[in-house]
């Protein structure tokens, strides 16, 4: 298990790695022009040629914390069980 983990948290790091290195290398950075990049230029690249990928991996990702986080938060103690169901403990 310990190994598993030790794998999930290379590769976490390799993944980021990787992204810092495709933003940095990005030729929008040297260039220097008089006007900043509007949001529908972000838009674009963000879901175009070669990022789209990588959104939908995130937005995946994303998506499954929250639904353990969810059910993490959820509470099924039999005293909000009856209380849920409208009903007096006994």
């Amino acid at each position: 298990m310990k190994a598993l983990s030790a794998l999930t948290k290379i590769g976490l790091f390799s993944f980021i790695l990787v992204m810092l290195n495709e933003v940095m290398s990005h030729s929008m950075w040297g260039v220097s022009s008089s006007t900043p990049p509007t949001t529908i230029d972000f838009a674009l690249s963000l879901y175009g040629e070669e990022w789209a990928i990588a959104t939908v991996i995130l937005g995946a990702l994303l998506a499954m914390a929250m639904v353990g986080a969810s059910y993490l938060v959820r509470d099924e103690r039999l005293i909000n069980l009856i209380w849920d169901m409208g009903g007096e403990e006994s």
